[in-house]
């Protein structure tokens, strides 16, 4: 869910704050997700674990008060990482909740890894030092604001997994159907395609930062990053659609990733406007305009 806005127009992350519609489609998102808790509750749905789930999100998320850039890429893998773990252990990991929740561990370990690296480099270091300045710009309130807002999210991201995880050990099987089995090879291969797409692009600004990509999975679309990301998120959907056993139950598996699909596609507008701005010029950018889309990728040959 990392994005790449923090070091653009005042220094913003893109992701909770946001620019445009996306600013005002985060808070209707997380009331939604309150709504839902308060069905899950009127109920006698939500559990302990819930609980324990939501009280772990806050304390990972709270590290918006250190930078509040870092919840959206440390906090986010962190809370992916311990909130499935936690899941696993507490209801005996049922296979099918297995597959979901370990393939989102790694791919919350891979994020948290590449996201260290980055910020460590010397080359991010001029965006370093503009989250710094950012943070330091941030009002307080907002501050508390998007701790309850994220950690809402990423207690909701963790719903498909509990589904899988809680269904199946009512019911004493493993969890596996048809919809988990097609899910998980979804998720699979967006936490292998974003994977990918985040190594390349880094290998790619760090010996020429000014340089657009258009090589490797960048050759036919600008963007497989996030195209790898929506590529997860719908197979974390697709895996929950079989695990609940009421709407509610759907609603919970379903709010926080169509958000972060949202947000990706959001991002995806923001980066084409960004490079079109600055690249649009140069005539090999245009020729690479012309051969690429902007998401998914371009396979049929252009003349250029």
């Amino acid at each position: 869910m990392a994005t790449n806005h923090s070091g653009r127009t005042r220094q913003r992350n893109g992701i909770a704050i946001g620019e445009g519609a996306i600013r005002k489609i985060f808070p209707v998102f997380v009331l939604l997700m309150w709504i839902t808790a308060g069905i899950w509750i009127a109920n006698s749905q939500w559990t302990t674990l819930n609980t324990i789930l939501a009280l772990e999100a806050l304390a990972i998320c709270s590290v918006v008060f250190v930078n509040f850039v870092h919840v959206f890429n440390f906090g986010y893998a962190a809370c992916v990482v311990v909130l499935n773990t936690t899941i696993l252990i507490a209801t005996g990991a049922p296979l099918g909740s297995i597959i979901v929740g370990g393939l989102l561990m790694i791919y919350g370990i891979r994020l948290f890894t590449f996201v260290t690296n980055r910020y460590r480099h010397p080359s991010f270091a001029q965006r370093r030092a503009g989250t710094v300045i950012a943070h330091k710009q941030l009002p307080f309130p907002i501050k508390v604001l998007l701790l309850i807002n994220t950690a809402t999210l990423m207690t909701f991201h963790a719903m498909t997994t509990y589904n899988v995880a809680t269904k199946a050990a009512d019911e004493g099987n493993s969890g596996l159907n048809g919809w988990l089995i097609i899910g998980g090879l979804v998720l699979a291969q967006g936490i292998a395609i974003e994977a990918r797409a985040d190594y390349e692009k880094q290998q790619v600004k760090r010996s020429d930062g000014a340089k657009w990509i258009s090589s490797g999975l960048f050759a036919r679309t600008r963007h497989p990053n996030y195209l790898g990301e929506i590529m997860m998120q719908v197979g974390v959907i697709l895996c929950g659609i079989g695990a609940a056993s009421n709407w509610y139950g759907y609603a919970a598996g379903f709010l926080a990733p169509t958000y972060i699909i949202i947000l990706m596609l959001s991002a995806t507008t923001g980066g084409e406007k960004s490079k079109r701005d600055k690249y649009s010029d140069d005539p090999e950018f245009r020729a690479y305009l012309r051969r690429s889309n902007a998401l998914l990728p371009k396979f049929r040959k252009v003349n250029v």
